[in-house]
């Protein structure tokens, strides 16, 4: 999965939403027309659809789309480009007979004079999809392949509360995809694979790349909006979170449980010496470790002293980014100890693999356990203590730039 980069130095230009809102109602199937397919031939445009293995897919509903609005222009100026969202209206929806062909009335003449679009959805609940834009220079069959779906999450790391975004619709640029809000976020349940450009309130805030058949889960920065703490990017290269700049704190600890062993850190170096460069100015933390059977180790801070809590009821995700052989798990902790060094605490589970990868947990996904003091966030959310990590098995894990998104200061 390759992720967005963010869009910028240009100048944008805002269309009104209420402009947005008329262009996606004209997506709608109500305004289209219908044709059933055939083998009949006529001047119109012809479209075969098959799957993975070129098997055809009979019963696939195809919709023909035409561009309405606008596409990226020069300005008049030569040195400022301005950017114009693009939307589509459907004109035309067809299902696939059984050798999965579809025969549109549309001539191709009328996609030569403005960009057309190919949408092919099959499987229940959409599992194989495809957008396409057509070729209005071939006046051949368009065949297509219908690929795995996408599921994608965008984030923005606000506030459930800030009005704005809960205002706010995210689109994909030149399609007639867009989601509301979900809390603090924008879901899209099926989206077709591809590389997209996302619009929020008609305004291009970063591109996406979609591989077949994955689900996504992304951060968009909104401007002035997103809110977010780095607790941890061990830049500083000690033994200290961040919080520890404006609250005192006593660091990071390691520790090993039945019979597991620390490589790295080691009693030598210490913290310090498990911290590696990144070679681009930043360090990341390398552990190293042998466990057996039931043992385990687990890398754990204090947010604060000992009797020191704090409230991150706003919290909306953590995020950190992983790389490793194994399976772990984060937790954030109450303050106050139950027994034998017990504390009740939200836990979410996580897998490292040989690429960085950028882990989001989010509150509500917890793994509820009570014999294990694992209880929902909402119940310790406002007194939270403690920040750990529990390694199972493996022999390493590296970890890097762990956020808590939702909260701008810790209080």
């Amino acid at each position: 999965m390759r992720l967005f980069q963010e869009f910028r130095n240009r100048t944008l230009f805002c269309i009104a939403f209420g402009l947005a809102l008329a262009a996606l109602s004209g997506c709608s199937d109500s305004g289209s027309e219908t044709a059933g397919a055939t083998s009949e031939t006529t001047n119109g445009i012809a479209v075969a659809v098959y799957d993975v293995n070129r098997d055809p897919i009979p019963q696939a509903r195809v919709t023909l789309y035409r561009r309405a609005g606008f596409t990226p222009a020069e300005s008049p100026s030569e040195d400022i480009t301005v950017f114009l969202p693009s939307y589509v209206t459907a004109i035309e929806t067809a299902t696939a007979d059984d050798s999965g062909m579809v025969q549109f009335g549309t001539e191709l003449d009328q996609c030569q004079k403005a960009r057309c679009y190919v949408e092919g959805i099959a499987g229940e609940d959409s599992s194989l999809m495809v957008w396409t834009k057509l070729d209005a220079a071939d006046s051949s069959t368009k065949e297509v392949e219908l690929l795995p779906s996408v599921t994608l999450t965008v984030r923005t790391g606000a506030a459930v509360s800030d009005s704005i975004v809960s205002r706010s619709v995210v689109m994909l640029n030149a399609t007639p995809y867009w989601a509301k809000n979900d809390g603090s976020e924008f879901v899209f349940s099926h989206v077709p694979a591809g590389l997209y450009t996302l619009l929020a309130d008609n305004q291009p805030v970063a591109a996406v790349s979609l591989d077949a058949g994955t689900s996504v889960d992304t951060l968009v920065r909104f401007q002035e909006l997103t809110r977010e703490y780095v607790f941890e990017d061990f830049d500083d290269g000690d033994s200290l979170n961040n919080l520890a700049k404006t609250y005192k704190n006593f660091g990071w600890y390691y520790m090993p449980h039945k019979g597991a062993v620390f490589e790295s850190p080691d009693s030598a170096s210490g913290f310090a010496g498990a911290l590696v460069d990144d070679g681009a100015g930043g360090k990341y933390l390398s552990l190293k470790y042998a466990i057996q059977d039931t043992g385990y180790v687990m890398l754990g801070t204090h947010l604060g002293l000992d009797s020191g809590y704090y409230d991150l009821s706003a919290l909306s995700a953590v995020r950190l980014k992983v790389r490793g052989d194994c399976d772990f798990a984060v937790a954030l902790e109450h303050y106050r100890q139950i027994e034998n060094n017990n504390y009740n605490k939200a836990l979410w589970m996580g897998t490292a693999n040989d690429e960085w990868t950028d882990l989001v947990l989010h509150p509500g996904k917890e793994v509820l356990d009570s014999e294990n003091y694992q209880v929902s966030w909402g119940e310790i959310s406002n007194e939270i203590g403690i920040f750990s990590i529990f390694i199972y098995n493996g022999t390493r894990l590296e970890i890097d730039e762990i956020v808590f998104e939702g909260i701008q200061i810790i209080d």
